[in-house]
């Protein structure tokens, strides 16, 4: 009667367990909060999760991003997503932002830079060689951008070289003197344009190296004169000769040809 007395109060290994489990649960809870008091830092707790998109990151990269907006994004919970679209789009290549909240600590960023549309020389960098921004870009927009370091580099969908386009350097003007080139270009078809030199006239460097004065007025109708003209001199005389030649197709009722 002893002997079983005994065995009913001998505990099993389970009830053993469930009697420090609780213990050993405040311990470890204590050992947490005891770490977190000191390790503890309320910064990153408030810090901002990034993830970017950039479409080309060799016109920008994300460290230059991350700096312009990185007294934007102190405050986790004062995020102004509008203010910091706002100051990306400041940046000379980026077009477009799209800002996203993902979650109250994390954004999305996703950055659409420009389109190349040309490449860009100030005429009057050949007579002041102190002259800075001297070259740049065009974009497909019609945006003057004048970088620190230019890359010459073809549009992304094609393997053709940029054409080049020289004015004095005027940013609002820029988009017009887009708008010219693919005029001309629309005109001349097949013929590619190397370069537009727009001064106080245009004249146009057509590949090969055929060189056609436009003047300051009706250039598109003496563009058009030039196609005529040069569809006929071709029948009489070598390419080789017309292709090296200088057309100037400013005169009311004809032109001049030098070779």
């Amino acid at each position: 009667m002893k002997l079983k007395s005994k065995n009913r109060h001998k505990r099993s290994f389970s009830q053993h367990f469930k009697l420090w489990l609780k213990p050993l649960l405040v311990f470890f809870l204590i050992a947490s909060i005891g770490w977190s008091l000191v390790y503890y830092n309320p910064s990153e707790l408030l810090k901002t999760r990034v993830s970017w998109e950039i479409d080309r990151s060799d016109l920008v990269n994300k460290t230059t991003l991350e700096a312009q907006i990185k007294p934007l994004i102190q405050g986790a919970y004062q995020l102004d997503l509008h203010q910091i679209k706002q100051r990306l789009e400041q940046h000379p290549w980026v077009q477009n932002a799209q800002v996203k909240r993902l979650f109250w600590d994390a954004i999305n960023i996703h950055i659409t830079t420009h389109k190349i549309a040309a490449h860009w020389e100030d005429i009057a960098c050949n007579q002041s060689a102190t002259l800075k921004k001297c070259q740049g870009y065009v974009t497909t927009q019609g945006v003057l951008i004048t970088p620190d370091h230019l890359f010459f580099k073809p549009n992304s969908q094609t393997s053709e070289p940029l054409v080049l386009l020289k004015s004095n350097n005027n940013p609002e003007k820029s988009s017009t003197l887009l708008k010219d080139y693919q005029a001309y270009q629309a005109i001349l078809a097949d013929m590619k344009i190397h370069s537009l030199v727009r001064s106080n006239i245009d004249h146009l460097i057509i590949k090969p190296n055929m060189t056609v004065v436009l003047g300051y007025n009706n250039q598109q109708q003496r563009l058009k004169n030039f196609v005529k003209i040069y569809q006929k001199l071709r029948r009489k005389i070598s390419l080789k000769r017309l292709h090296k030649a200088t057309y100037d197709m400013r005169y009311p009722k004809g032109f001049t040809l030098k070779y």
